[in-house]
């Protein structure tokens, strides 16, 4: 069976940060300047994916085990790429692709985080 990246919307995601379950681990893949236009208050990791590498992300992502993992980036395209890269390398064993990204967080759960 291949494993892919799960999908998960901005009101999933939101859901899961406000419910009582454990929070995931948010990794951003989108590169600085898009991240000083627009960030997420609760996004735990940044990983521009020009600087991904199986040594630099493994050693990153080592530090949290047992965690669940969601990926975002704009609008999901690089997250999914992403998530199954950390797949296909058994770097994880679960992970969720923020299908909107960022864009569709700022609008249809935050307006006050810029649009680009």
């Amino acid at each position: 069976m291949i494993n892919i990246p799960k999908s998960l919307t901005v009101h999933d995601l939101n859901n899961w940060l406000n419910s009582t379950n454990e929070n995931p681990i948010i990794i951003d893949v989108r590169e600085s300047l898009e991240i000083d236009i627009a960030s997420l208050p609760f996004v735990d990791i940044y990983i521009p994916i020009s600087k991904v590498s199986i040594e630099y992300v493994s050693s990153i992502i080592s530090k949290y085990i047992n965690k669940k993992f969601v990926i975002l980036c704009h609008r999901g395209i690089r997250s999914y790429s992403f998530g199954q890269w950390l797949l296909d390398n058994e770097i994880v064993d679960e992970v969720w692709n923020l299908s909107e990204g960022i864009d569709g967080w700022s609008r249809d759960i935050d307006p006050s985080i810029p649009r680009y």
